[in-house]
């Protein structure tokens, strides 16, 4: 049974590969600016020039020729005819089809990732990058296909898949509230009827990191412009910079992630609910400036991808973590420890742990759980 609150998910898969440049690049590039001249002679009604019809004759074989000009063929999505732009210079971009079909755009066909031009173009993939290109497979995406682009002088390629989901808010849901706190971090809790399960995730913070970075630069500078450091010194100070910076924000937001929605696929099977994710982003203004804002904005816009490409309903809802919610009274900080920060109400004397308390919030005003909230009117932690 559900709601008629329904609404249309997009969810999107990348896996991004990185190789040399190669001869292949400078091909591409003009392939792509064959097909981007005739595309939009064709839209503005114009002739194309004789010079690249000769080219075109020149360049390219007679059956991929004919794909170049048909604005109908799938083929036919090149540089500067996408809608929504892209970050970096696209060269290429082709759909991805079966081994079957190898007449057609790019395919995969053992280890390597083939995009058939005029000629075969094999890019090897990583192994452990072809596992998880086939669990992605298997979750079987809408659309597929290859965009390729040229990036810090080197070849990149993305297998992108796009996945759509028609969902609704569930009427009896398992609810997990996702709390992106400024100061701590993630927090995630689980609940069916009662508490089941709360998961805590503390992001890298690089600001200690960088400020150690600051002083072994001015050290540098210093003894080099004393005329104290051989080149050979020097390449030891860059290496203890980049061991210092070691680490990727972006791969921890991922297993962050991952681990969120593992643990929400998890617990609705097990209980046999749809889920129902509310994510409490903050406002921009507690964020900005911080050395966590990058991080956590970008943690909350890869965990809606993911949820989207699963089908999972969420939203975002602003919840209280400083307002009682029996009461409506102001929450102060009573007691802090390593691991909570105990909040108490001036008015009525409610004491929880500060990462709870959107939780409460949650069970009190969802329309969904409003049997529910007279746990919280008693002031007893869920």
């Amino acid at each position: 049974m559900s709601t008629s609150i329904q609404r249309v998910e997009e969810g999107f898969r990348v896996l991004t590969l990185q190789y040399p440049l190669s001869e292949d690049v400078k091909f591409i590039e003009e392939y792509g600016v064959l097909a981007s001249h005739f595309y939009w002679c064709k839209r503005l009604g114009l002739e194309p020039a004789k010079k690249v019809v000769e080219k075109l004759w020149e360049r390219v074989p007679s059956y991929w020729r004919w794909h170049l000009v048909d604005s109908k063929d799938p083929m036919y999505l090149f540089k500067g005819v996408e809608k929504s732009p892209v970050p970096y210079r696209t060269i290429l971009r082709l759909p991805l089809v079966d081994a079957l079909h190898e007449k057609k755009g790019a395919y995969i066909k053992g280890n390597k990732l083939i995009l058939r031009l005029n000629r075969r173009v094999e890019l090897e993939i990583p192994e452990r990058a072809l596992k998880w290109l086939e669990n992605r497979f298997a979750e079987k995406p809408d659309k597929k296909y290859v965009r390729v682009f040229e990036r810090d002088n080197r070849l990149v390629v993305q297998i992108v898949l796009h996945k759509i989901n028609r969902v609704e808010m569930p009427r009896d849901p398992l609810l997990v509230v996702v709390d992106v706190n400024s100061s701590y971090g993630i927090v995630a809790h689980f609940w069916n009827k009662k508490l089941i399960k709360t998961m805590k995730f503390r992001p890298p913070n690089r600001g200690n990191r960088w400020r150690h970075v600051r002083e072994l630069m001015s050290h540098r500078d210093l003894l080099y412009n004393q005329g104290c450091l051989t080149q050979k010194q020097i390449n030891v100070y860059s290496s203890l910079i980049r061991l210092t910076l070691k680490g990727s924000v972006k791969r921890w937001v991922q297993q962050a992630v991952a681990k969120i929605v593992k643990r929400v696929r998890r617990m609705a099977r097990r209980h046999g609910k749809e889920p129902l994710v509310l994510i409490d982003k903050p406002d921009y203004s507690l964020l900005h400036g911080t050395p966590l804002q990058r991080t956590l904005y970008s943690f909350i816009k890869y965990l809606e991808n993911v949820l989207s490409w699963y089908g999972i309903y969420w939203e975002e809802k602003r919840l209280y973590s400083t307002i009682c919610p029996v009461c409506g009274g102001k929450l102060v900080l009573d007691e802090k420890t390593r691991r909570a920060r105990i909040m108490k109400c001036t008015n009525c004397g409610f004491k929880e742990d500060r990462d709870s308390i959107p939780l409460y919030w949650t069970i009190k005003h969802l329309p969904a759980l409003k049997d529910e909230a007279s746990i919280c009117d008693g002031g007893d932690g869920v």
